[in-house]
């Protein structure tokens, strides 16, 4: 699975940094580990990392500043601004990541409205989905969901997922049971 892979990708690039000689690591390895912070979410990792990398490195090299701006818009939960920092020419060693941390948070943010909107206009999922009309015709087909045309912008009904249906125990039962367990213990 790709997140186990990121996981230990990020365990061995943190060893690295930490066994570097003089703690000074290549550009390299910031942007691989800054990109797999990313990636996992975790973004306190992230901040911290930023804040280990040396000035003239930040400086040198736009494509730390460019995942330093995705972080930001990840920070502050402003997918329209993820969207437009995340197109970037991203080098090798990082475009994979890069590529499926975008993909990652647009399927996330799709399941999100999915579950917490009953309707939203199509501009506006537009813009948190970073999504054409044309793949949100797709992508209502594919989930459906009910698209209402009418004066613009056109309006989406999505379905909510099934909810889980949980056994729902009463306290008094829950009670017992803990009373009866104690009891056990206590013979």
């Amino acid at each position: 699975m790709f997140s186990e892979k990121i996981r230990q990708l990020t365990l061995l690039l943190e060893k690295q940094e930490l066994e570097a000689p003089n703690g000074i690591v290549s550009v390299q390895l910031y942007s691989e580990l800054f990109a797999a912070y990313l990636y996992r979410n975790d973004l306190c990792n992230a901040r911290f990392l930023w804040k280990r990398v040396p000035p003239s490195v930040k400086a040198g090299h736009a494509e730390l500043e460019q995942m330093y701006k995705v972080y930001q818009c990840l920070w502050n939960n402003d997918t329209a601004g993820f969207y437009k920092v995340i197109n970037h020419d991203w080098t090798k060693h990082v475009s994979e990541l890069m590529f499926e941390l975008k993909d990652k948070i647009q399927q996330e943010t799709i399941n999100l409205i999915g579950r917490a909107y009953s309707s939203i206009f199509e501009n506006v999922f537009a813009e948190m989905t970073n999504q054409t009309p044309d793949m949100i015709d797709e992508l209502c087909k594919n989930q459906n969901w009910e698209i209402v045309d009418g004066p613009h912008p056109r309006l989406i009904l999505p379905k909510h997922p099934a909810a889980d249906k949980s056994l729902v125990v009463s306290s008094e039962d829950q009670l017992q049971k803990l009373t009866d367990f104690v009891s056990f213990l206590e013979n």
